[in-house]
Order: C-alpha cells, then structure tokens, then sequence
C-alpha cells in the first residue's frame, strides 16, 4: 500500500518539521496544510521551501484545503474567484499538484439552507469556476463528499449528480472513510461515484461511547474504529483503486507528541494497518 500523512494530522509544528519529521518516519508522500505553507511564505523564499521538500525525498500530494468555497451566491463570484487565485498560487509556489476542496458547510445563522436544486446549481457553479482558475496554474481541484449533516454533500448519488456538468466530469474525488461512513452507506458506496478517485483520506471511526464534544475528533487511527476501513480498502481494491492512502486524523493525543514522536506513531500505525489488510 502507498501510504501518506496530511499535515493535518500533525498539525503542532511548522511546516519544515512537518517535512522532516515525515522524512524521518519512513513515510513517502504527505499532504501540506494551506494554513501551514502560508505561514511558511510569509518569511521563506519560495524556492527555499520547495528545496526543502525536494530534498527530503517526499512526494507532495495535496493541500488541504480550500475550505466553504461551494456556496458563493452568483453576486459574490468575483470574491471566489479572487480566492481560487490565492490559494492555486500558493499551492503553484511549493509545486503542489492539486487542491482539495471539502463540501462546503452551512451556517445556520445566516438563514435557511437553500433546496437541493439550487444547492447543487451552486456547487457546480463554484466548483466549475475553480476548476477553471486552477486550470490556469495548472493544479488539480479534488472535491470531498462529507456526510455530515452542516457539510451537506455526502453522498455518492449527490455527488455524481453536481458533477455531470459537462465542466466537472474528470474532476476526481477523495473519499475519507470517517466522513462517509457518517451516511450509512457503507464501503461499497466506493463503487458507486462515477468520478475516479484521487486520494484516500484513510482513517476510522471511534465506538460513540467514546465520541469527544467535537466531530472531528472522532476519527481514530484505520483498523482501530468501527468503520471498517479494512473493508474500505479492499472495496477501493475492487474499484482498481491503486493510489495513496493518506492518514487524517485530528487527535489531540497526537498534537501533545512533538512531530517526530507523532510522525513515528503515524507509521506504525500505518505499517499494521497494512498488516491487518494482508492477514485478511
């Protein structure tokens, strides 16, 4: 298996003991924060950052992420537009390939969620006018369906009725098994997107008697939960899926370790996980 780590996951450091913590570990590719690499540029010479990646020998996969992009009213374009620019140049700047773009999440306090037709005329409004701006600085969008209730979009039928639209039909996906297995579906819903995936996000899902005041926090490491993700696996398997498994986790048990300490924790975990997929 080809495995990652999102920087999210290890999110107390700055990026550059990110980057080397990862290199340490034995992990061979990563997905950078956007919060984290645009701390970094503020006082790091581009170039400088993508030497350092560079040297460590890790392959960069994603940021993570342009984040409540998906419901911009028609009006307010011009805004996302001025966004999309930002963020497809930062990624540009570290020679990051691709962006993820999460579905985006309702506040309640500013009215009435729209109807479905409209939410999805608004999705693929957005996502096709990133797409476009990204296309210009030759970066990849990648969307990610939540099934939690606030983010919306969570569902295989959902998704692959936004991107029909002839401008979203190659737009490729990633799945996070915390995030879907909220809808119920379970991981033969893999199957169902017609989009080809792009990332992975693996990860599992903590029994609710230990859930945490925080949803994000409920994910726990792949193999260790309920959702399965061993069967994830081998359904992503079925699909002809071959690509990255990235590790995302929000832990606070992680973030008290220092990045080398979490780095190495990561990939153990990691290397059991796979373990555990092959005794199966």
């Amino acid at each position: 298996m080809k495995f990652a780590i999102n920087e999210n996951t290890i999110f107390q450091c700055g990026l550059f003991d990110f980057i080397q913590a990862c290199a340490g570990s034995g992990c061979k590719a990563v997905e950078l924060s956007y919060g984290k690499v645009m701390e970094a540029l503020k006082f790091v010479p581009a170039g400088e950052i993508r030497a350092m990646i560079e040297a460590s020998g890790l392959r960069v996969l994603s940021l993570n992420a342009f984040e409540d992009a998906l419901l911009y009213p028609h009006e307010n374009l011009a805004i996302l537009r001025t966004e999309a620019e930002l963020i497809a140049k930062v990624a540009e700047s570290v020679a990051c390939p691709a962006i993820v773009i999460p579905s985006s999440r309702w506040n309640p306090s500013l009215g009435s969620l729209p109807p479905r037709g409209r939410i999805t005329e608004q999705y693929q409004e957005c996502l096709s006018l990133i797409a476009e701006v990204f296309g210009e600085y030759s970066v990849e969008p990648l969307f990610e369906p939540i099934a939690y209730d606030k983010f919306i979009v969570g569902t295989p039928d959902w998704t692959n009725e936004i991107l029909a639209d002839p401008r979203l039909t190659t737009m490729r996906i990633v799945p996070d098994v915390h995030n879907l297995h909220v809808n119920g579906a379970g991981p033969g819903q893999l199957g169902n997107f017609k989009n080809a995936i792009g990332i992975i996000h693996i990860d599992d899902t903590q029994d609710p008697k230990q859930f945490s005041s925080h949803v994000a926090k409920t994910r726990a490491f792949p193999g260790e939960g309920i959702a399965s993700a061993t069967s994830w696996v081998e359904e992503a398997g079925k699909i002809g899926y071959d690509g990255y498994y990235s590790l995302e986790l929000f832990s606070d048990s992680i973030y008290a370790l220092n990045c080398e300490e979490a780095a190495k924790l990561c990939m153990n975990k990691l290397l059991a996980f796979e373990r555990l997929i092959v005794s199966n």
